[in-house]
């Protein structure tokens, strides 16, 4: 009686640990390539993680890192920082794992993908956040195919509709280029022949998701404005200079936003193909070769004030 008595509570007990694991929030990995810092760094991806980590919503369960921004050295020396900084208890150093050295890592296992791997082993399904080149989603595609179609969903900062969405402003500079995809068009055309569930922020959309000067304020007063004021400097200095205003777009949080909070960023059916110039091209229209996607298209007035509050918030 005592053993079938033990065996109930054990049973009993299990349920409820994966009741609490399932209702912990989304599970996520966020691929990433953040270089935060002096001199002339890209901010965005920093502004994401610090957004992930305050956003009850996800459950990271890894970070993986890529060249990109920088090297791949600099960009896990910062996601570990990051994590080191502001991450715990939830996320720590333990779960960054540095990826792509460059485009050729297509083949190669890493240490990223192995962390992948294992955690695609324990979870039901996963979030895939793809904020730098593609490189080590397509990699892990080709070296894991099995595990790689656990992967419930994948989020990219990338693709455009015309060369008129990378233009920032009526006078026609400055002009951006759709990085992610434009450092490796090989991994992104293989992620869409994967046919795993892709949603894309075009860089024009979430290039109209802005930190504006009162906005800035707002989180300079903040548990992380010591951080950020000395480390953005210089992000802040160029748009002021292009926008007239103190700040600039910060394209990473937009798929972050859209996975914490889906309700708060509208989308739509898209199409999607790489063409020959190595551009992620997005349509309405299906064109021979072309794969359907999910196409963000704005986040609302909620979406800014929420991550304004929540990168604004306390410690």
């Amino acid at each position: 009686m005592r053993t079938i008595r033990l065996q109930f509570v054990c049973a009993y007990m299990l349920t409820f640990v994966c009741g609490l694991r399932a209702d912990a929030g989304t599970a996520v990995w966020i691929d990433t390539d953040p270089s935060i810092g002096p001199p002339w760094r890209e901010v965005d991806d920093a502004f994401a993680l610090l957004l992930a980590f305050r956003s009850p919503e996800l459950r990271i369960v890894g970070i993986s890192t890529t060249y990109g921004n920088v090297s791949l050295q600099r960009t896990t020396t910062v996601a570990r920082d990051l994590v080191q900084r502001f991450g715990a208890p939830a996320v720590t150093e333990r779960h960054v794992f540095p990826g792509a050295r460059f485009p050729a890592d297509r083949a190669r296992e890493t240490e990223a993908s192995r962390a992948l791997r294992a955690a695609l082993q324990q979870e039901r399904k996963l979030t895939y956040i793809a904020l730098g080149p593609l490189t080590n989603l397509a990699a892990f595609q080709q070296l894991h195919p099995a595990e790689a179609r656990r992967i419930e969903r994948v989020l990219v900062l990338g693709g455009h509709r015309s060369a008129n969405e990378l233009v920032l402003s009526p006078r026609g500079w400055p002009r951006i280029h759709d990085a992610n995809i434009f450092k490796d068009p090989a991994s992104a055309a293989h992620v869409l022949r994967s046919r795993t569930p892709l949603t894309l922020a075009p860089v024009g959309t979430s290039s109209r998701f802005r930190i504006g000067r009162e906005d800035w304020r707002r989180i300079a007063r903040g548990w992380l404005g010591d951080y950020l004021r000395p480390r953005t400097s210089t992000w802040r200095w160029f748009w002021r200079q292009m926008s007239g205003d103190e700040g600039g777009p910060v394209f990473d949080v937009l798929p972050i936003l859209a996975a914490a909070r889906p309700d708060l960023v509208a989308s739509a059916r898209g199409f999607a193909a790489v063409d020959r110039d190595g551009d992620l091209i997005i349509d309405n229209k299906r064109s021979p070769g072309a794969i359907e996607v999910q196409v963000l298209k704005a986040a609302s007035p909620a979406a800014k004030r929420l991550v304004v509050e929540r990168l604004a918030a306390e410690r």
